[in-house]
């Protein structure tokens, strides 16, 4: 075997470990009893929203930090659906085992596609920095329309501490020409970085409904403030992966989410389960062909190059 055939078998070894580890004192009767209580209309729907409006989003959004970083480099951007593919391989395997080999598989395709390393870095900057707009964003349309929901919460309120210094921080960036001069050098800002946001943005109200449609499914009553708090949440817990596809950091999001609203731990963890399996069962159906159609691109071994033709010699005088 290669080096690298050895060092994707490790990490994928390693990644079936930490989750084994992980899931080690999980009752999955518990967990398949939760998910056939539900209502299958509403799963379903959960599961194209999840599929075709968050990710599809998502892909659009990484398509246009895709162009405008290929502009400026003078190269190809990638089609719109080797795009989609990457980015749908790339959520089956954060999803399914650990959410920085999303990363690995998207940047070893992207760099096996012809971007150099730090152009896809860049775009991995932009994403992080659209989906943070976007989800500060939502956080402030939720406070500005139904304050008490997310004041009188607890959590609500650790998590608008967290959005003031992100605020404070953004302010500190602009502030700064060298701090604006690094983000412009790194981040593809601009109106490609804005128009990004806004799709990001739309990610994560597609989210939001995932979420309402799963606690739906489940026959559980949630309210949009307490969803959106339950979003927040999760993505606040989920920013640093602590588990293989944040398992049980998820679901442990949602359950104190919900209690700020009322809702019981059962019942929450319920709702948590149906939201899991709105990303997990599209993504095992859909995300797992296009990471093997990823991975057996990658290693499909390049064709033989053509041998020179000699050159004609010229004619003597």
């Amino acid at each position: 075997m290669t080096r690298h055939s050895l060092i994707r078998l490790a990490v994928t070894l390693a990644s079936v470990a930490v989750l084994a580890f992980a899931a080690r004192d999980l009752d999955v009767s518990s967990v398949a009893d939760a998910v056939r209580r539900i209502d299958p209309v509403f799963g379903l729907l959960a599961a194209l929203a999840m599929l075709g409006a968050k990710v599809g989003a998502k892909v659009v959004r990484s398509q246009i930090l895709l162009v405008a970083s290929c502009r400026r480099l003078g190269i190809a951007p990638p089609p719109l659906a080797t795009t989609a593919r990457l980015l749908v391989a790339s959520h089956a395997a954060g999803q399914l085992a650990w959410g920085p080999l999303g990363f690995t598989v998207r940047t070893i395709a992207l760099c096996d596609g012809g971007m150099p390393l730090i152009a896809v870095a860049r775009v991995h900057v932009a994403e992080r920095i659209a989906e943070a707009a976007g989800i500060a964003a939502l956080a402030l349309a939720a406070f500005a329309f139904a304050p008490a929901a997310i004041w009188d919460a607890w959590l609500g309120r650790i998590l608008l501490a967290a959005l003031a210094a992100a605020a404070l921080a953004g302010i500190a960036v602009a502030a700064s020409p060298r701090l604006r001069a690094f983000v412009t050098r790194n981040a593809d800002t601009g109106g490609a970085l804005a128009r990004s946001s806004a799709w990001a943005l739309a990610s994560s109200l597609a989210d939001v409904a995932v979420l309402l449609l799963a606690a739906r499914g489940m026959h559980v009553a949630v309210d949009v403030p307490t969803a959106i708090l339950a979003f927040l949440a999760v993505n606040g817990a989920c920013a640093v992966p602590v588990t293989p596809a944040q398992l049980g950091v998820q679901e442990s999001a949602i359950v104190v989410a919900f209690a700020t609203a009322g809702i019981t731990a059962p019942q929450a963890l319920a709702c948590a389960l149906a939201y899991r399996a709105a990303h997990v069962v599209p993504l095992a159906l859909v995300g797992l062909p296009a990471l093997f159609a990823t991975w057996t691109r990658r290693s499909r071994p390049a064709p033989p190059a053509a041998p020179a033709t000699p050159a004609t010699p010229a004619a003597g005088g």
